[in-house]
């Protein structure tokens, strides 16, 4: 095993780092690009603690084109999507499909909320939905912070439940074996 100096990985970055960034950007996306350099490095680091490389420049290019074949394969297996919008499109456009599925799960919230008591109504209402902090609600119903959370406690899980019920009868499955 190789003692693993500070000075020995700095020099080999050094030297290199600009160049291979070069070369991978050229390749590839920005972002694949990021995770192949990454990989790269790291993969130099382990490689130093187990042997020593001698010839630095050969040993992260053969690495590098090999990490790139591997990105390339990956993404010519994966389907081509692309955007399917017009690039004129009219950005208020609503998929009716979507605004049903929106109406009516906000019709299935609307009841589901009316169902709980008044007060774990509110406190969820507020606190989820108009941004308030269970502080400020505390404050202004003049009650403890611990009774807010609890009022909250309480209706996000009969909530849970209700909701549960309306996703299943909605969708056909149950999700049972993926609760948390």
């Amino acid at each position: 095993m190789q003692d693993l100096t500070p000075g020995i990985w700095d020099d080999i970055y050094g030297n290199y780092a600009d160049e291979l960034a070069a070369f991978v950007r050229a390749r590839l996306s920005a972002e694949a690009a990021e995770d192949v350099l990454q990989e790269v490095w790291t993969a130099l680091s382990n490689t130093l603690r187990e042997e020593t490389i001698t010839q630095p420049r050969a040993w992260l290019y053969r690495v590098t084109r090999n990490r790139i074949t591997d990105v390339l394969r990956a993404q010519a297996r994966r389907p081509a999507f692309t955007d399917l919008t017009p690039e004129n499109a009219d950005p208020d456009y609503t998929d009716p499909g979507e605004a049903m599925d929106s109406d009516y799960w906000q019709e299935e919230i609307e009841e589901a909320l009316s169902v709980l008591p008044e007060a774990q109504r509110e406190v969820f209402v507020r606190n989820e939905m108009e941004g308030e902090t269970l502080r400020e609600i505390a404050e202004d119903l003049g009650v403890p912070l611990k009774t807010v959370i609890s009022r909250k406690g309480y209706a996000r899980k009969r909530l849970q439940d209700l909701l549960r019920e309306v996703y299943e009868e909605y969708f056909g499955w149950s999700q049972e074996g993926f609760e948390d």
